[in-house]
Parts: structure tokens; C-alpha cells; sequence
């Protein structure tokens, strides 16, 4: 939900003028058809931004008289927020809730809402019915996971479905609304994929390479290999390298090493994480291999400071602030309405730095990888 949009824009003044006491607590507001000709808006528009204030509590609206704002403003929401606080480094910098976490913070504060931190490991060898107790008599309304690739198994999960409150995982995979019975937030990598696919085959390449996990973010290989030649790209699947890039950067240099060494190589890479892409960096930098000269590098996620690599590195972002946006206020419609969806996709966007623009010769043709700006969904 873009911060520019028209029904932001009114939302961030009518809740400006109830912060600065222009509408005191108690006060009805302007009926809709007035209030929205006092702000040149469609009711189409007024609404949506009434809805979210009723949702932070700061006003109430009593069907038949009007929009009143709340006596009790300093009542807010409360919610849970769980996380896991890994130790391991390789681990810890591929864990999404470092990078969400902060921009949920900061839409919680500007949402009227207190988050409540708690570690995981807080509930380990817990009486899941007592547990669940603890949670409610804390007045919490709603719960915010930091977990994904479920199992159904975990322990946790039987003392979180006890306390009956809305749960929501908001960097998560479709399979775990399945398992969990939660509504999840996450990524449509299959498109996102695509989008990178497209972007690659516009500046020219022909060839490329896909270097990540073997789960491929819950993409099949065969619908990988489609989606390549649908882009008009060289389905070769001598190109797709599945690994287990956890178990140390041997493997992953082992990958990039026989990419590079093939008949043909490819002009360009997609790295399945962040992570990943610093590994195969490393390679490329030590082999004297040069990027975006010799092969271009995209990588999914865009988490980890692209900007900050030599040369910066091109991103299929998953826009960190836009999902701790939306889980904020999907959670407070949970908590008022009740509501729970299944799957919720989130957005992503395309960020193109130096690792990618590149002149090269396809077909006879002088192509230009130069991009300016970004190209967004």
C-alpha cells in the first residue's frame, strides 16, 4: 500500500487533525457527502481512510449517526509479535524478521498499536494450555509470526492455535496456511522469478543462469525451464544449478566454477538469496571473472545492503516496507473484523544497479543495459 495514494493522503490528515485536537475527543465528524466535499475526494475515497482510523481506535462509527472520534485514545492495540533470535551468522543473515521487523515497527507506532516482543524459545517446555493463559491475560488481541516452512509438528503451534487469536505470518510460504490454518503473507516467486527472466532476456543475454536451493522457493524445475524459454531465453538446463549452499561456499564456488567453465557460459546469474549472491561475488571477484562485464549478477531478495557491493547489485526486492505495512493493518482487520485470508501476496519490485548494466551483442543488435530508476510491478 503505497504511502502516496490519495486515500493515504486524506488518512494521514483527518488522523493529523484528531492528534492536534482540531477534532477534540468526542467530536463527530463532518457527515461523509460534506466531509468529503470539504477534502475534494469521492466517498469512494473518504471511506477506506475513515476504515482505517476505526481500525487504530481512534475513532468509532455508529451505523445511522456518524464517525465520532474516541474519547479513549490512549486505548491501542496490543499484539504479540514472535520471533526466533538465531545465533548462527549464516542463518541470522538470511532470517527475513531482521529486515521486516524494523518497517513493522515503525507502521505499528504510526498505527496505534504497542507490539510485544517475544522470543520463541520464551515458550519451550511450556504447558501449551497455560501458556496460551499467559498470552490472553496480557491483553493481547493478535499475534504476528516470524516462521515459515512448517512442518506441523512444532511444538509452539499447539499453544498458539489455544489462545483462539488471530495469528499471521508475514514472510511465510503458501504451504504453510495449509499446515498452520494461519493467514500468511508472502511472495509469488514464481512471478517474481519471471519478472527477472524478462528484465535479463531485455538486455540482451540469452543465457542464463539460475544458482539457489533445490526447494527453488517452492518453484518446480520443469516450470522453471518454461518460463525461461517463454522469456525467449535458452532453456538449457545445464544452466540450472540446484545445491545445498547452506553446507558452505565450497559448494556454491563448485556451482559458479562449472557454470563459467561450460562450452557456453552464461552472460548472467540469478542467485536464489542475498546470502548466496555474496558467495558467488566472492567466486567471481577471486577467478578475476568480471561483473557486469564478462556476467551479470541478479539476485533475489535485496535485503542485505546491495548498494554497499562492488559493483552494486541488481535486486528482486521484496520491498520489506510495504510488507510490514500490510501486516499491520491485515492484523487489525483480523483482530475488529474477524476476517482470516488464506494467502496474501505480497509485492515486489525490480532494483537495478551496476551489477546487471551492461552493453553486450545479441542477434547483431547493440543492446543497451543501462536502466534508469527502477522497474516496479
Amino acid at each position: 500500500m503505497a504511502r502516496d495514494t490519495k486515500k493515504m493522503q486524506i488518512y494521514d490528515l483527518l488522523k493529523g487533525r484528531i492528534e492536534s485536537g482540531f477534532y477534540p475527543p468526542g467530536t463527530q465528524l463532518p457527515k461523509e457527502v460534506d466531509l468529503a466535499v470539504e477534502l475534494g475526494v469521492s466517498r469512494v475515497t473518504l471511506r477506506p481512510a475513515l476504515e482505517l482510523l476505526e481500525l487504530e481506535r481512534l475513532v468509532r462509527r455508529e451505523k445511522g449517526f456518524g464517525t465520532f472520534v474516541r474519547e479513549e485514545q490512549d486505548v491501542k492495540n496490543r499484539v504479540m509479535v514472535l520471533f526466533s533470535a538465531v545465533q548462527d551468522g549464516q542463518e541470522k543473515i538470511s532470517n527475513p524478521y531482521i529486515y521486516i521487523l524494523p518497517c513493522l515497527q515503525q507502521e505499528a507506532a504510526r498505527m496505534n498499536v504497542v507490539l510485544d516482543m517475544c522470543d520463541t524459545q520464551s515458550f519451550q517446555d511450556s504447558d501449551p494450555v497455560l501458556a496460551a493463559a499467559r498470552i490472553r491475560e496480557r491483553g493481547i488481541q493478535g499475534i504476528i509470526w516470524f516462521g515459515s516452512y512448517f512442518t506441523g509438528h512444532e511444538s509452539l503451534l499447539e499453544t498458539i492455535r489455544k489462545t483462539g487469536l488471530p495469528v499471521l505470518l508475514p514472510h511465510a510460504n503458501r504451504s504453510d496456511a495449509d499446515i498452520t490454518g494461519f493467514t500468511v503473507m508472502g511472495t509469488n516467486y514464481r512471478e517474481l522469478t519471471r519478472d527477472g527472466l524478462k528484465y535479463l532476456a531485455a538486455q540482451g543475454h540469452s543465457r542464463v543462469a539460475y544458482i539457489g536451493g533445490s526447494d527453488m522457493h517452492n518453484i518446480e524445475p520443469a516450470d522453471y525451464l518454461d518460463d525461461v524459454n517463454d522469456a525467449g531465453l535458452d532453456p538449457d538446463p545445464e544452466l540450472l544449478r540446484l545445491i545445498e549452499w547452506r553446507e558452505g561456499k565450497q559448494i556454491v564456488f563448485g556451482a559458479v566454477d562449472q557454470l563459467m567453465n561450460l562450452s557456453d557460459p552464461p552472460t548472467a546469474i540469478i542467485s536464489y538469496s542475498d546470502y548466496l549472491s555474496l558467495q558467488i561475488y566472492e567466486y567471481l571477484h577471486r577467478e578475476k571473472i568480471a561483473v557486469p562485464d564478462t556476467v551479470s549478477v541478479l539476485t533475489i531478495g535485496g535485503q542485505l545492503g546491495c548498494d554497499f557491493l562492488n559493483p552494486p547489485l541488481s535486486a528482486l526486492d521484496y520491498m520489506d516496507s510495504e510488507i510490514g505495512e500490510i501486516a499491520v493493518k491485515t492484523m487489525l482487520e483480523m483482530i475488529h473484523d474477524g476476517r482470516r485470508m488464506k494467502f496474501i501476496v505480497t509485492p515486489h519490485s525490480l532494483k537495478v544497479r551496476e551489477s546487471t548494466k551492461r552493453i553486450i551483442l545479441h542477434h547483431n543488435k547493440q543492446i543497451t543495459g543501462s536502466v534508469k530508476g527502477e522497474m516496479k510491478r
